[in-house]
């Protein structure tokens, strides 16, 4: 009886870790800063002096592409970092600044929903990013948050308020006169992301990237 019980706790406490590690439970709290990869990548992102014409700023979906070898192109960087939420974001805007590039297309938000930061905090962070670079004369390519799916722990929370953000994000597009980019109209269909572009229900897999990239460079071969 001793033995079993041994047993059970250990299965117990095993199933507690994975949870935890899946659920990313400790991390929901955490603020940018908090992000191991977030001052290490920001300080690279320094380093780089050399002008580009396109900047890709966002979180790991963003993150996970070499987007040079995408979209056959030498004058484009990435400005990902894995885990970011938009207050990192906004607070690293002077490395997508330095660069003085003509557009940039930025995708964030759903680190914020997983993590549950006040919606109101994520949507004002959004529109001061879109600010900064209107100010400094880059154009913004506003892209939607992306719908996750039943892979991913948090799908049914996350895809509420995806819905519910992305309307407001594109109420703001408009009224600023941005470019909206609605990546669940290729990515998604009934508010899921599709299980043929997604490894995990949340990031993109190879098949996700082409499509993705095929439509940034329809927009930038269009002279926008």
């Amino acid at each position: 009886m001793k033995k079993f019980l041994i047993i059970l706790n250990i299965v117990l406490l095993l199933i507690v870790i994975i949870l935890l590690i899946k659920g990313d439970l400790w991390n929901r709290s955490r603020g940018y800063n908090d992000n191991y990869m977030y001052k290490p990548e920001t300080e690279k992102f320094m380093l780089f002096s050399k002008q580009a014409d396109i900047v890709m700023l966002g979180n790991s979906i963003t993150a996970g592409i070499d987007w040079s070898e995408l979209l056959d192109r030498k004058d484009i960087v990435n400005r990902g970092i894995n885990g970011d939420i938009t207050e990192g974001m906004l607070n690293r805007m002077n490395s997508v600044i330095k660069v003085k590039p003509k557009i940039c297309f930025f995708m964030g938000g759903i680190n914020d929903l997983s993590r549950r930061v006040s919606p109101d905090k994520t949507v004002v962070n959004i529109k001061n990013i879109i600010n900064i670079l209107l100010e400094n004369d880059i154009k913004p390519v506003l892209q939607s948050i992306l719908y996750t799916n039943e892979m991913f722990y948090d799908f049914e929370h996350n895809n509420k308020y995806v819905t519910i953000f992305n309307e407001k994000l594109k109420k703001f597009a408009n009224e600023k006169g941005v470019l909206y980019l609605d990546m669940n109209e290729y990515l998604s269909e009934n508010n899921l992301l599709k299980a043929e572009y997604t490894p995990d229900g949340l990031h993109l897999n190879a098949e996700g990237y082409i499509v993705w990239g095929q439509i940034v460079k329809g927009i930038i071969n269009n002279g926008f």
